[in-house]
């Protein structure tokens, strides 16, 4: 599939953008157990570090440790 788009993918980094704290930090935690098929989301899932919610700064924190070390 390299070179496809994977559209669950797109749709949850959407979600990430989302203004509901839960949908953000549900996006996030989902991304986190696809593994190396969301390593595309690193970038925005890092923007979710600074976001206002302290529970969406951590799933993501969670999700960029797993991610990280399947793009690795």
């Amino acid at each position: 599939m390299v070179g496809q788009s994977d559209s669950l993918i797109d749709k949850l980094v959407q979600q990430l953008r989302d203004e509901s704290p839960v949908a953000r930090r549900n996006a996030a935690g989902a991304l986190r157990l696809h593994g190396e098929r969301a390593v595309c989301a690193i970038s925005q899932l890092s923007e979710l570090l600074a976001d206002k919610d302290a529970r969406v700064r951590a799933e993501a924190s969670n999700a960029l440790k797993i991610l990280r070390r399947a793009a690795a």
